[in-house]
């Protein structure tokens, strides 16, 4: 029996503003583009509206495998929502506006910025420290946790500080990390309702769970030190199936002790990876209860404890819980998630996805409501899209353009995605049409379909368009790409100015060589006129990340795509981590000068110049991270001015299947200056030695040089007046770094990696 395994190599998040250090990258780089001083900010106040309804939240950026924590983030006494997506390792923050009885949250992505950018795999919110404030317990690389305190204050606000870097446990006479894997999640909580935090996990292998007893209480009188020990039994006598996820009951595992009773042995597992589970008293009788989603079934096991708060003992279960309601029932893997959302006192129970990929993408978070109270915990269910119905969402993959469908001189948002879930394969993908119903200056979208085109009917995934004159009869035409690597040509037969008919011209679109074209995979067409000599050419983005160029050598009437290039600027937006680089390209006029903007794996948008009269040659990289944007991961993106102010809006779509949509402010104090004279480039990146610093500017002036890692520390600081500095990086740890160049008041950060 083989099981899925959910490792996420990529620790690319959102660029957290842990101190003044890090302002910066909230508030953008330096442009190349003519802009007023300001940033880039979520455009929340465009809205979208779906069958007569208008969302909520509809820029959040979608679910794939959503975790769900509370707190409180504002210091109103209300709890909010804190979401953290496992496809990406993304931020969604939710705040909560108190109105009782009903599930009322905003989307408020400025507390993103205030929790630390190394959580990955998974985030959950516990208070550890008997403070009334929820501290972050973090999946680490070394297998275990990483702990952050929550330091609140009304002064401050929201702040969090490392508190463990890796949680230990005794194991006997040993002491080691306590282990928690990837892709399981523990539940944390009081086991034995002395105090302080006790944490039930599943061991390297096998299906029992191990009790790690907090003895902070026992042994200094207080509930803020995390000192575990393993206790010798586990926990409530029972074991998980290696079959289906139901408990096997009555099966012993004690350490150095007795060997318990063990029931229908050959059912357990021995290699059971894949649990995320919550422990609470669900019928008020005073011990931990457990419920568990698995990698093993779609459906939720829920565990009755027949002990006490001392001796757990797991006598009888729901493996189709809540069997009394409507069970559970959600593909792949489902997670359940205790709290309370509609503000009525009690705890309700979400559910959703704890594995991407080949899980549900669209129906995808379960909301049953308690009826009752926290002591009886009787649960209705009421949807299965809470939050996810608030926002743009097209399931997995969401791949973003702009366009006039309908000829009103207004942008429409056509969102391809990667597909929705389908039990049997392959997902469904298609085109989601959003209409710009608003005006010149104040832009709205309603969705029109789901299937733009029919395209469902084609059975591929990944679908990726393009619009484009290509035959120059006044109309637009499309081009689809998709996983394959190939492009379809459709043209549009319906004339300009009418409702566009699509029919298909090349099944796979033909380079003048007669051959297909092919990239490999994940092709990510544009059309665009590259060279400018009135004809469209064609780029296109892959899955390695690097972007082609097929130069049109026929006519306006009659294209004709022959290959220039497979190394288009000499780019490559893969990272270090990944062999990976998903391109996608966003290549525009501003000013009379191309500038491109590349979507990418990471979720950062790398932007280049230096493109007009060098389309044989390496382009300049101005930004990795253009204005401190940050989508994981697999951003798409697309510009457009949507509101007539001469400054483009950005579209970015990612893999979570959701969009994020940005516009510039300037209202907002920044500390440095956009348009800065001067800028740099980092080399080698990744290093393992050194990095070079070159500074674009010939001319010689004081800079200071400030190495700084992502908790906010100043590692080393350098003043040079020359115009490249080299740095000593071999006693730095593994890891991400920022490099922080002062010129007057001149500032601008740049990322590096130490590999």
């Amino acid at each position: 029996m083989s099981f899925l395994y959910r490792i996420n190599l990529l620790n690319f998040v959102y660029m957290k503003k842990i101190s003044v250090i890090l302002t910066l990258l909230a508030f953008g780089f330096c442009s190349q583009q003519a802009l007023a001083q300001g940033k880039y900010v979520h455009a929340n106040n465009i809205p979208v509206t779906v069958l007569g309804t208008t969302l909520k939240n509809p820029w959040v950026g979608g679910f794939n495998a959503p975790i769900f924590s509370e707190i409180d983030m504002n210091g109103d006494g209300r709890k909010d929502i804190f979401v953290f997506e496992k496809d990406g390792n993304r931020i969604s923050t939710f705040i909560n506006q108190g109105t009782p009885n009903t599930v009322d949250y905003v989307y408020a992505p400025e507390y993103a910025k205030k929790f630390p950018v190394s959580m990955h795999d998974w985030v959950l919110l516990k208070d550890f420290d008997c403070d009334g404030k929820e501290d972050i317990f973090t999946y680490s690389y070394s297998g275990g946790m990483t702990v952050y305190k929550n330091d609140y204050s009304s002064s401050s606000g929201l702040k969090f500080n490392l508190a463990y870097n890796l949680v230990y446990s005794k194991y006997g006479p040993v002491t080691a990390n306590l282990y928690v894997a990837a892709v399981n999640l523990p539940a944390l909580v009081d086991v034995d309702y002395d105090g302080d935090l006790d944490v039930l996990t599943f061991p390297v292998s096998g299906s029992f769970v191990e009790y790690h007893e907090n003895k902070g209480v026992e042994l200094f009188g207080k509930c803020d030190t995390l000192v575990y020990q393993l206790n010798p039994s586990c926990f409530g006598n029972f074991g998980l199936s290696g079959l289906a996820n139901t408990g096997i009951l009555n099966a012993g595992c004690r350490m150095g002790e007795p060997q318990a009773p063990v029931i229908d042995l050959e059912n357990l597992s021995t290699m059971h990876s894949g649990s995320c589970m919550i422990a609470f008293d669900i019928d008020g009788d005073y011990d931990r209860d457990i419920m568990n989603g698995d990698i093993l079934g779609n459906n939720m096991l829920m565990l009755y404890n027949g002990g006490d708060s001392t001796v757990a003992n797991m006598n009888v279960q729901d493996d189709n819980f809540p069997s009394y309601d409507t069970p559970i029932n959600l593909i792949t893997f489902p997670s359940p998630y205790y709290l309370d959302v509609n503000n009525d006192g009690n705890k309700d129970l979400l559910t959703a996805p704890c594995i991407s990929g080949s899980a549900e993408n669209y129906n995808n978070v379960l909301y049953y409501i308690n009826t009752t109270d926290n002591n009886s915990n009787i649960f209705n269910y009421q949807q299965n899209r809470l939050f996810v119905e608030d926002m743009v969402e097209v399931g997995a993959g969401a791949n973003v353009t702009f366009t006039d469908i309908d000829s009103d001189g207004l942008k429409d948002l056509i969102v391809g995605n990667y597909g929705y879930f389908r039990p049997i394969p392959p997902f469904e993908s298609g085109l989601s049409y959003y209409r710009n119903t608003g005006t010149a200056t104040n832009p709205a979208f309603e969705l029109q379909t789901i299937d733009y085109g029919n395209f469902f009917s084609l059975s591929l995934t990944g679908l990726d368009p393009s619009f484009g004159d290509i035959d120059s009869d006044g109309d637009q035409d499309l081009f689809l790409g998709n996983t394959d690597g190939t492009i379809i040509w459709y043209t549009n037969t319906a004339g300009a100015g009418n409702t566009p008919v699509y029919t298909i011209t090349q099944p796979e679109l033909l380079a003048s060589t007669g051959s297909p074209i092919d990239v490999g995979q994940f092709s990510s067409p544009q059309i665009v006129d590259v060279n400018r000599d009135g004809k469209l050419d064609l780029i296109i983005g892959e899955r390695t990340g690097t972007i082609n160029y097929y130069e049109n050598t026929g006519t306006p009437f009659a294209p004709q795509f022959t290959l220039v290039t497979t190394q288009f600027g000499g780019l490559n937006v893969n990272t270090s981590l990944t062999i990976y680089g998903y391109s996608n390209p966003c290549l525009y006029d501003s000013a009379g000068t191309y500038q491109l903007l590349v979507g990418s794996i990471s979720g950062y948008m790398y932007q280049y110049n230096n493109i007009d009269g060098n389309l044989n040659g390496t382009f300049n990289l101005v930004d990795s991270m253009y204005y401190g944007i940050h989508e994981p991961d697999r951003s798409t993106v697309d510009v457009a001015d949507l509101n007539g102010d001469g400054i483009n809006e950005i579209a970015v779509g990612n893999n979570a299947g959701g969009i994020a949509l940005y516009k510039w402010d300037t209202s907002s104090e920044v500390s440095e200056v956009i348009g800065t004279t001067f800028g740099f480039n980092i080399y080698p990146n990744p290093a393992s030695e050194m990095i070079t610093v070159k500074f674009d500017s010939q001319l010689l002036k004081s800079r200071n040089i400030e190495i700084i890692d992502l908790l906010g520390n100043i590692i080393s600081e350098l003043t040079t007046d020359n115009n490249v500095a080299v740095i000593d990086t071999r006693n730095l740890s593994q890891g991400v770094y920022l490099c922080r160049v002062v010129e007057n008041s001149n500032v601008i950060t740049r990322k590096f990696i130490v590999k």
